[in-house]
Formats: structure tokens, sequence, C-alpha cells
């Protein structure tokens, strides 16, 4: 997996690399794991700067590394505790395939995760917004109508509404897609994983 490399060391059946590397070869950290491995980020949930094992941020971010796991399973139950252990952390879990795609799982202390804005209250809360702007913009185009002195300022608000509706769906459509796409990289990663592939 890791030969002739100088920097790995083994934390918690993960090896932790430096991102880059000038003495190593490769240099760059992708060119390292294997199409089966991950590798996990550890980031502060509100800030997204890269953190240390311990939960620290670096000192120099020439030294951020990155966690290479051989299983995502492994990789998961290390976030999972890592998170319970430092409520303040983010676990992103990339393939192979490094930054180039969204992470395969996000991995947020409990607490933190209800508060995520791709997570079903807020899907809810965004679908019953523009649910309500709609009925709120035909009031809006009725006072338009009626009103001489101030309808095209509703009529103006009206279709602000209405393009502040069609917003909020398109924003929950953009967060379905984007979590099923991640839903198919992870289901192949583990046909990976498996040797189904």
């Amino acid at each position: 997996m890791f030969q002739g490399l100088a920097v790995p060391w083994n934390v918690d059946c993960g090896t932790e690399i430096r991102l880059f590397d000038p003495r190593r070869k490769p240099q760059n950290w992708t060119e390292l794991i294997g199409p089966t491995e991950c590798a996990v980020f550890l980031k502060d949930r509100t800030t997204s700067i890269s953190l240390a094992p311990d939960g620290q941020a670096w000192a120099n971010p020439a030294e951020v590394t990155c966690l290479v796991f051989s299983r995502l399973d492994a990789a998961q139950r290390f976030c999972e505790e890592k998170v319970r252990a430092l409520p303040q952390l983010r676990c992103e879990i990339y393939d192979s395939q490094g930054l180039a795609h969204p992470p395969l799982a996000v991995i947020l202390h409990p607490e933190s995760q209800r508060k995520e804005d791709a997570g079903p209250i807020w899907s809810r809360r965004r679908k019953l917004g523009a649910g309500a702007l709609f009925p709120i913009s035909l009031v809006l185009f009725w006072m338009g109508m009626r009103s001489s002195t101030s309808g095209d300022l509703a009529i103006f608000l009206g279709i602000n509404c209405i393009f502040l509706a069609l917003r909020l769906l398109y924003w929950n459509f953009g967060l379905k897609h984007s979590e099923r796409k991640r839903l198919e990289r992870l289901e192949d990663h583990r046909r990976m994983e498996r040797g189904d592939a």
C-alpha cells in the first residue's frame, strides 16, 4: 500500500498521510490510495478549517493530513467515534478520486446533524415556504389588479414571491439530486470493496 514513504503513521486502524509532501514519491495524496481505499478529512463543523486528529487547527497549512482507511466501514466507525468525542468536528470521507467529487459520506455529531440544511426538517420547511408563497402571490396579483395606486408594487411583489417559491423548490431538487448521486457513488464504492465491480 504505502511503500517507501517517510510520513505515514497509524492512527486507529487508519494511516495518516500529508496531503502534499515534496519529499515523497508520488507527492500528491490521491496517487497514494487504491481504488477501494478511502480518505477521511477532519474539519471544523462551522468554519470548514482542516483539523488534526486531536481536533486542533493546523499551525502550518503545509502539514495538513488525511487519514486513509482500507475499508469504508472502518472509516465510518472512526468518524463516528471522533465526532462523539469532539462535537465540533465534521468528518468527510472521500474515495480514491479525492476532492474531484463531493464526499461519499459526511459524519457529524447527532446534535449537529439536525441543523444541516440538507436534512428532512429543512427540506420540509422549504416546501412549506414555497407552498405559502404561491397563494400569497395570487393575493398580491388580485390586489394589484384591483388597486390603481399601489397595483404595480403588489404585482412586482407577487412576481418575486413566485420566483422565491421556485428557487426554494429548485434548492430542494438540487439537494435531493446531489444526495442521490452521492448514494450511487457510495454503493459503487461498496461494490468495489466486495469485488462485485
